[in-house]
């Protein structure tokens, strides 16, 4: 009795030496708590990622509060608690995108050797609005028409965005400031329709070829003086 007493204390003790040795657990990090003004900015964003995405597949009429809402993967009253509104979330899908291409123009310029002209102009707005959230801001547009709230909302972005713009062209310090925003005008909605366009010429090469002719016709205009003084 006296010896199993023994290896039983023998055993008890290797094991307790065996603990010893093994190295301590990884003790779990705790989880970084995300502020409630973390959490929201996440949920609108999710939610305007989402109605571009819609916008693109299904057009405006698609977008509806509960597909956007579904495919954000959040709950159907998130868009009234955020934003209000569907009016108000397209209007700020429309800011999103113009401060997402204020963006891009301000990485494709600092890329560029020299001060882009006209004709650079052209590749920078097909580079940066050919993109299917370019085509959420025609979707977003066109609704405007029919929808005076959403006018209301948008028209003040609008013209911001195009005094904002208007600053950005260069290449034409001898020009008025009218015949720049003839010029800006031309350029950037001629490039929105070819992004429309994309949805019935499927063929990239084709629409390419209007693109270097309206770069061409820019550059050629250009030289031409027609952008100068009236």
């Amino acid at each position: 009795m006296k010896r199993l007493k023994n290896r039983d204390a023998l055993a008890l003790n290797r094991l307790q030496s065996h603990k010893a040795a093994l190295p301590p657990a990884a003790t779990a990090s705790p989880r970084t708590r995300r502020t409630q003004a973390q959490r929201t900015a996440e949920t609108r964003q999710a939610l305007i990622d989402a109605a571009v995405k819609i916008i693109y597949e299904l057009g405006y009429g698609g977008a509806t509060t509960a597909a956007i809402a579904d495919e954000a993967g959040v709950s159907r009253g998130s868009i009234t608690h955020q934003f209000g509104t569907r009016a108000a979330l397209m209007a700020e899908v429309l800011r999103w995108v113009y401060q997402q291409e204020a963006q891009s123009y301000r990485e494709l310029l600092s890329k560029l050797a020299s001060t882009a002209d006209p004709a650079d102009w052209v590749t920078m707005c097909w580079t940066v609005m050919s993109k299917p959230s370019g085509l959420s801001v025609i979707e977003i547009l066109q609704a405007a028409r029919r929808d005076q709230v959403l006018a209301e909302q948008i028209m003040p972005m609008q013209r911001s965005i195009e005094s904002d713009a208007l600053a950005a062209v260069a290449g034409l310090e001898q020009t008025d400031q009218s015949r720049r925003l003839d010029l800006m005008r031309m350029i950037v909605w001629s490039i929105r329709g070819l992004s429309l366009a994309k949805v019935i010429i499927t063929d990239e090469h084709e629409i390419d070829r209007v693109v270097d002719l309206l770069r061409r016709t820019v550059m050629a205009a250009t030289d031409a003086k027609l952008f100068g003084d009236r």
